[in-house]
């Protein structure tokens, strides 16, 4: 014979339930991994834009930006560098910088500017990015 449960021991139960699951969530698991290792670098390139050249009074410049991680010790910084190819006409455009590390920089937002040139336009851009010394695959947008 099934027997239902009283009101006040479904309560309980329901409590007991409730403050396990807010204590499992509330404690880390013993194994869990720091949010972000002292060293870790990375970028993500995920947009280009172009400030079109105005001849002959104004050069252009092609600005490209995204996020990245560096958790180098404070003080320390990562080089960045790009190289595009823009065609009808063509130009290439290409810019270089650093970026500051420190154990809160992560998935910070970056942007470098290129450097002035006559030729940069708006519309199809192939962007060569290089990061810490490493080439990134060409990422083509339309800036």
């Amino acid at each position: 014979m099934f027997r239902y449960a009283s009101a006040p021991r479904l309560r309980m139960a329901g409590l007991a339930v409730c403050l396990t699951a807010t204590l499992a969530v509330a404690a880390p698991a013993a194994g869990a991994a720091p949010a972000a290792v002292q060293g870790t670098k990375s970028v993500q390139l995920q947009w280009a834009s172009a400030w079109p050249a105005d001849p002959p009074f104004r050069s252009g410049v092609l600005t490209v930006g995204g996020v990245y991680t560096c958790t180098e010790p404070a003080g320390t910084s990562v080089a960045v560098s790009f190289n595009a190819l823009q065609v009808v006409p063509l130009a290439m455009p290409s810019g270089s910088g650093t970026l500051p590390c420190g154990p809160g920089v992560i998935d910070a937002p970056w942007e470098l500017a290129g450097f002035p040139d006559a030729d940069v336009h708006s519309g199809w851009t192939n962007v060569l990015l290089t990061f810490d010394g490493q080439g990134l695959p060409a990422q083509e947008f339309t800036a």
